[in-house]
């Protein structure tokens, strides 16, 4: 399934170890915005790694999941286009 990922972190540090974490999930789209395609094992460890990375007392993170009909009405309007297919896997 696919995921859109976003976050309001206030710390430098935090946020950029929050950022090179789901860079291991799939390909930023903005600053703060990834997008990531995730079976449930792969969601369950995206979950535990960014709960041991920010703060839930300042720090939001939200996930937003994508069925495949709502994945393909998504559009985008600038230089960047919405990638269609995983590049890449953590495993």
């Amino acid at each position: 399934m696919r995921y859109l990922v976003c976050y309001d972190i206030g710390d430098d540090k935090r946020r950029n170890r929050l950022a090179d974490v789901l860079l291991d999930f799939g390909p930023r789209l903005q600053e703060s915005v990834f997008l990531v395609d995730l079976d449930e094992e792969l969601l369950g460890r995206m979950k535990e790694r960014v709960g041991r990375t920010v703060d839930p007392m300042v720090d939001v993170v939200h996930v937003f999941a994508f069925c495949g009909t709502c994945a393909a009405k998504v559009w985008a309007v600038g230089p960047k286009e919405v990638p269609k297919e995983p590049t890449y896997y953590v495993y």
